[in-house]
C-alpha cells in the first residue's frame, strides 16, 4: 500500500499538477505578466490557464462578469455590466468574498480575496485575436499566512481551484459562443 501511495503521489506531482498549474496557456501567458500580480509578489501557490473563446471579447465579458457573482443586466451594454472598484463578490455565508481590485471591461478583471489563511488574487484577461476570437487567460496567485492553517488552505486549493476555474472557463466559453 506504500508504494502505491508514493506512486500515486509521485505521478500527481511529477504529471498531473504541471498540467493543471497550466492548463491550455503558452509560455507566453504562463510567464508574462498580469494585472493583479503586484498584489501577492511572491505567491506559494501560481496557475495560469487559457482557452481560446470563439467570440469577441465584448461577447466573453458579460459571462465573465456573471460567473464572477454580478448579475447580468437584460439589454445593459458591455461596459454598464456589473462590476465596479470595491464591490464584493460574495462566496460565503459569512459574507466574506472577493473583492473587485480593478476592472477594464471588456479586456480585465481583477479579484482579491484577503483571508485570515491566505491572500488570493484571480486575474482574468480577454485579449482579441486577429480572427476576431478571444484569448481567455486566467490566473490564479495565492500567498498563504505561515503555519498550518495556511499549509492547509494551499493543499486544499491545490486541486480544488483547478477543477472550479476549468469549469468556470468552459463555462464562460460555451455560453459565450451559443450567444454569439
Amino acid at each position: 500500500m506504500l508504494r502505491l501511495a508514493v506512486g500515486a503521489a509521485a505521478g500527481y506531482v511529477l504529471a498531473v499538477r504541471p498540467w493543471h498549474l497550466r492548463w491550455g496557456a503558452d509560455d507566453g501567458e504562463v510567464y508574462g505578466e498580469m494585472a493583479g500580480d503586484d498584489i501577492v509578489r511572491t505567491p506559494q501557490y501560481q496557475a495560469t490557464r487559457a482557452i481560446t473563446v470563439d467570440a469577441s471579447p465584448a461577447a466573453v465579458w458579460p459571462w465573465v462578469v456573471q460567473l464572477g457573482g454580478a448579475p447580468a443586466q437584460e439589454g445593459a451594454t458591455t461596459e454598464q455590466q456589473g462590476l465596479k472598484v470595491g464591490d464584493t463578490l460574495r462566496s460565503g455565508p459569512d459574507g466574506a468574498g472577493f473583492v473587485v481590485e480593478q476592472t477594464d471591461p471588456p479586456h480585465t478583471l481583477v479579484l482579491v480575496h484577503r483571508g485570515e489563511e491566505a491572500i488570493t488574487t484571480c486575474s482574468i484577461s480577454l485579449r482579441e485575436l486577429d480572427d476576431g476570437r478571444t484569448r481567455m487567460v486566467f490566473r490564479v496567485r495565492i500567498k498563504a499566512v505561515p503555519g498550518l492553517s495556511g499549509t492547509l488552505y494551499l493543499a486544499r486549493m491545490d486541486l480544488a481551484d483547478f477543477l472550479t476555474v476549468r469549469r468556470q472557463m468552459q463555462t464562460i466559453k460555451s455560453h459565450a459562443e451559443s450567444s454569439h
